[in-house]
């Protein structure tokens, strides 16, 4: 004896079969905000790690611009305080994640460029945490989004 439950499913017309879930035009924002704040972690964890800060562990990434604009207290060095901690960061980022490209003279412009894309991104996926149809451009050198991939392992 078979019992009927009183309904039927749907099939799709043949032709309308979809492959997968929707589309998200946010991925790529979404991709370049965790490449962002992973890249800046990884930047203050290696500036930590040069063992050269003589005060307590840097915790943020304006702790790490003070030093490399050479804005901190440290009393002893003479000259450019800044040039030395830029030289060892750009260092440790060679060292450690094989990048080539990156200089004392560049060094600041890749940790700017990094705090700015994780606040456009973060604010984009602020205003945009409803609508995801379509997704806003973001505006970033294609070297050093790559310098910051690589840091990030994002590849």
């Amino acid at each position: 004896m078979s019992y009927g439950v009183g309904y039927q499913l749907d099939r799709a017309p043949l032709g309308t079969h979809k492959t997968g879930p929707p589309l998200d035009s946010m991925a790529p924002v979404r991709t370049m905000n965790r490449i962002a704040q992973v890249a800046i972690e990884r930047i203050i964890l290696m500036m930590n790690n040069t063992k050269l800060i003589k005060e307590r562990r840097i915790s943020t990434i304006q702790q790490v611009q003070t030093y490399l604009r050479g804005n901190h207290d440290d009393i002893g060095m003479s000259g450019d305080r800044g040039d030395f901690y830029r030289r060892k960061l750009a260092e440790q980022i060679y060292v450690n994640f094989n990048v080539s490209g990156v200089t004392h003279s560049n060094i600041e412009v890749i940790v700017e460029t990094a705090i700015q894309l994780e606040k456009r991104t973060q604010a984009l996926l602020a205003g945009c945490a409803f609508n995801t149809n379509a997704a806003p451009s973001v505006q970033i050198e294609d070297p050093i989004l790559d310098i910051l991939s690589k840091i990030a392992d994002v590849f």
